[in-house]
């Protein structure tokens, strides 16, 4: 084991170094962190709206008490977990801006940033399509969801919600790199001296907000002509995974291409997961019912692939929790463990941060790999039973893999098996994490002392 940290600390530590000291790597990299305490209070609501699938036998007791006021504290998650794209746009362009007014000495606003980012997202949301008669806004009428006057609505605007975290990044960038380049080309409004600063950062942001709204205006023109947009762009090219269900490679592909997405800040599973893959196994399930033998069915992703969430992260929150050094993975692990042992775990993907951390990439990608080459292979050489039941995808870890066979005990040691697999395969990388950060710290720590004294 010690050749083995010896070659990480040697070998790749280096070139992470290097990738995580990237300035838009570090602004979104803060911006993660700034994203915790919206994601634990979504999880914490979101729990207590699923109570009578987590505790069964109390389901009617809480459907009469807690549920019935459901829709007042549904609000919480929605405007938190729902509106997180919100959140990522506006503090990525915060951070992003503020690196480079002290980096390179620029008389910027880091607040001004942050309004030029969320301008730039939110010129994204209205969906419009051009034709021969001319730019429509789009109009459908769903079930479920529709488009209204541009705007896709479920439950909130569609495009608020983790589908939208990579444009928000892309925009947040783009509207900083606008933002700095009038300032250091003085493509700006000087006003006098005498003017109160904030009338002068209103009238310097007014020439980069006109740069930009050109800028998104042409972008999604361009995109129009084409009937998409840049949100439409990203489900476009994994259309084909529908026919990947079907074998072990096609289900590797499908989880490669989930958590590839995530890494980069595009949220894999409501892209590829729930747009595509969700529709076929619940007929896969459907079938399995009356006597088939699919192994991709139901809920097997979350029975032994998503055990924590997306990147089998409950054993990174186990880590943090218990052989964490830095305070900020302590502090993280304490408040990740609850939403992770439902498998819910925006908290750790966007307060580690998982999203462009070159050192917690590898793992969260490999993990979920492993797991379900375990999973697929004891399903079809016999080992356990295959999914017969729809389950909670809250289940937490072994009671949804029992449930999801019809009550066969080995599926709880199949995931209990990819828990302790997902502990292994992380701590190499969660040590060389931890050890930066707890550096970070002691660094911090000695020059408040020097400071102070």
């Amino acid at each position: 084991m010690n050749h083995v940290f010896t070659f990480l600390e040697q070998r790749l530590m280096p070139p992470l170094n290097k990738v995580a000291n990237l300035r838009f790597i570090r602004a979104i990299m803060q911006a993660g962190v700034i994203t915790v305490p919206f994601t634990i209070v979504g999880s914490i609501f979101l729990i207590i709206n699923n109570l009578p699938q987590i505790i069964p036998p109390l389901a009617s007791f809480f459907e009469q008490t807690i549920l019935k006021f459901s829709p007042l504290y549904n609000v919480a998650t929605t405007m938190s977990i729902g509106s997180i794209a919100l959140f990522y746009c506006l503090a990525t362009a915060y951070y992003l801006t503020d690196i480079y007014r002290k980096e390179e000495k620029l008389q910027l606003s880091s607040f001004v940033g942050a309004i030029l980012g969320l301008f730039a997202f939110l010129m994204t949301i209205i969906q419009v399509d051009i034709s021969d008669s001319g730019a429509q806004l789009l109009q459908t009428t769903g079930e479920t969801a529709i488009i209204y006057n541009g705007v896709a609505l479920g439950s909130w605007v569609t495009r608020f919600s983790g589908v939208g975290i990579f444009i928000g990044i892309l925009t947040a960038v783009l509207a900083t790199q606008v933002y700095r380049f009038c300032v250091k080309k003085k493509i700006t409004i000087q006003m006098p001296a005498g003017v109160p600063d904030g009338v002068s950062k209103a009238f310097a942001s007014l020439i980069p907000a006109i740069i930009i709204a050109f800028l998104m205006i042409l972008i999604n023109g361009c995109l129009a002509v084409f009937h998409t947009d840049l949100h439409g762009l990203l489900s476009k090219p994994f259309e084909f995974v529908k026919d990947l269900t079907g074998s072990w490679l096609g289900i590797i592909v499908i989880m490669l291409l989930i958590h590839l997405l995530w890494a980069v800040g595009v949220h894999g599973t409501a892209v590829i997961k729930n747009s595509f893959i969700n529709p076929i196994l619940l007929v896969a399930l459907t079938e399995n019912i009356d006597g088939a033998t699919n192994i991709f069915a139901g809920d097997f992703v979350n029975m032994y692939i998503f055990i924590g969430g997306a990147g089998s992260t409950l054993g990174l929150v186990l880590l943090m929790l218990f052989r964490a050094k830095s305070q900020q993975l302590k502090v993280l692990g304490k408040a990740a463990i609850l939403p992770g042992l439902f498998n819910i775990n925006e908290p750790v993907i966007f307060g580690a941060p998982i999203v462009y951390n070159p050192y917690l990439i590898i793992p969260f990608i490999v993990t979920p790999l492993i797991n379900v080459t375990i999973a697929y292979f004891a399903t079809s050489f016999g080992f356990v039973a295959k999914v017969i039941t729809g389950i909670p995808w809250i289940s937490p870890v072994g009671i949804g893999a029992f449930l999801g066979t019809g009550g066969d005990f080995r599926g709880i040691l199949i995931a209990i098996l990819n828990l302790l697999i997902s502990v292994v395969c992380y701590y190499p990388f969660f040590r060389m994490y931890d050890s930066k950060l707890f550096a970070e710290q002691q660094a911090n720590e000695a020059e408040a002392t020097l400071h102070d004294q």
